[in-house]
Formats: structure tokens, sequence, C-alpha cells
């Protein structure tokens, strides 16, 4: 008999806030500014709003472990 519910997936979002980013890498605001700023991690600007791309942020995991 298949289960009554099913858990709920959501699509991870296509751009994260630099708040959002700090937290999920676990590092400061500070830190993820710097990094922005050095052209380590990319961002769009919408208006005055900062957003990191999805793609952008998983560039930067990578290029960042090596």
């Amino acid at each position: 008999m298949p289960p009554l519910t099913t858990p709920a997936t959501e699509p991870a979002p296509a751009f994260l806030t630099v708040e959002a980013a700090a937290e999920l890498l676990g590092l400061s605001l500070a830190t993820v500014r710097r990094a922005i700023r050095n052209g380590e991690l990319r961002v769009h600007r919408f208006g005055r709003a900062v957003r990191i791309s999805r793609e952008s942020f998983e560039t930067y995991i990578a290029n960042s472990s090596r």
C-alpha cells in the first residue's frame, strides 16, 4: 500500500542572498563580502539587491576546496 503522504521537496532557489550564502558556507558575512569584492564569488545586482546565482555559488565551493 503506498504511503498516504510524500515528503515535500522544494527546488533549490535560483538565487541566494549574501546572508543565505554565508549561512550555507558556514562563513561570516564579512568573509563572503570579501570574496565578492575580490571577484572570487560572482554576484548579480537587481537594483540595490545583491544575489548569488546557484551556479556561481557551486563554482565558488568547487574552487575553494582546491
